[in-house]
């Protein structure tokens, strides 16, 4: 996807496009797995003997610039994190992922990551833990918290597997999640993972409101105590919703191009990230699974100042609220406020709507 961003000129100067590449920027909802590029997904299955095209379900040797529905994506996804099968696989995974973070000038990320899968195909949990580890450690400039997720459909039982997981986890993890397809285990069943995060001192943030209704959102937050809601996009289809969201200050981890090429929106500017922003809910921007969107956080930054005609000084507010609302150490919070207090709300050359 292009941005709408104008490019460096020819001379030289500060161009509105720089300033977003180097903006100090934080991403709450972003996905591990979903960093596997299709290059990567591809060396990974050629090594493992596996033909790429019929294993991983690309196109032209990437991955679909639109999906079916949520399944196909969901068949996709899975096939690409399949293919991380070794301790070398993930370090890696989590590197390229720790790279790509710190090229756009993320300084902290949250990104989730559906480690009970993982286990059952093969990976010991602490091989997996010192594997991720290793790969995050090898970035200057970023640091990042995971996000342990376990997936509706897979039920209390992986739910509870996860928990174990966790509690035996040496890894920078920050928080709980429940992923997976909305409807097919109600909310109400994963009230264990409230009282899991509660007892280890973590987070929960619960996908709702993406593939389902505002009653998935309200589930979300009246049946498990979520910190805050992954997509959360049906609320804009519910007014009174809306205004509760608002008033009681709930962050929505909004990802306009994902619902987009998951057929779920029919098209940026059908998006309802300006119908949200002018209620008052608070939102965050954020890339989901970049390159299955083919997109990038700079992209989707960009992508909402043109939707909801925000400023650079709104899009330093949007990092403000999103470190805020992160489960990052006070001492990272602190020093991402205070770099994004220096940072220069006016580029020199036109304007970034």
């Amino acid at each position: 996807m292009t941005s709408p961003l104008p490019p460096d000129d020819a001379t030289g100067s500060r161009s509105a496009r720089t300033w977003l590449d180097e903006l100090p920027k934080v991403e709450l909802h972003v996905h591990l797995e979903g960093s596997i590029s299709a290059d990567t997904a591809t060396r990974l299955a050629i090594a493992h003997d596996e033909d790429p095209a019929s294993a991983l379900g690309l196109e032209g040797g990437d991955y679909p610039r639109r999906y079916r529905d949520f399944n196909h994506f969901v068949d996709v996804f899975v096939a690409t994190s399949r293919q991380v099968r070794s301790r070398d696989d993930l370090a890696m995974v989590a590197r390229e992922f720790a790279l790509s973070q710190a090229a756009q000038s993320v300084r902290w990320t949250e990104a989730t990551f559906t480690a009970h899968t993982l286990v059952e195909q093969g990976l010991q949990p602490d091989q997996m833990w010192d594997a991720i580890r290793e790969g995050f450690d090898a970035v200057d400039g970023v640091a990042i918290g995971l996000i342990i997720d376990t997936v509706r459909e897979l039920g209390p039982p992986a739910a509870r597997r996860t928990l174990e997981l966790v509690a035996d986890a040496n890894a920078p993890i920050v928080a709980l999640g429940l992923t997976g397809i909305e409807g097919s285990v109600a909310e109400r069943e994963f009230a264990l993972l409230r009282t899991g995060a509660d007892d280890l001192g973590l987070g929960l943030v619960v996908h709702a409101g993406e593939t389902g209704t505002a009653d998935n959102v309200r589930a979300a937050l009246d049946d498990l105590g979520a910190d805050r809601i992954g997509h959360g996009i049906a609320a804009s289809r519910d007014p009174q919703l809306m205004a509760r969201l608002a008033e009681e200050g709930t962050i929505l981890e909004v990802c306009p191009s994902s619902n987009v090429t998951l057929g779920l929106v029919p098209s940026l500017e059908d998006h309802p990230l300006a119908q949200l922003i002018d209620a008052g809910v608070a939102v965050t921007i954020n890339s989901d699974d970049p390159p299955f969107f083919s997109t990038t956080l700079t992209g989707e930054l960009a992508h909402a100042m043109r939707l909801a005609n925000l400023t650079p000084a709104d899009i330093i507010a949007l990092q403000r609220r999103a470190i805020t609302a992160s489960f990052a150490p006070d001492t990272v919070k602190q020093q991402v406020l205070d770099e994004l207090g220096f940072a220069d709300p006016a580029p020199a050359s036109a304007g970034l709507r």
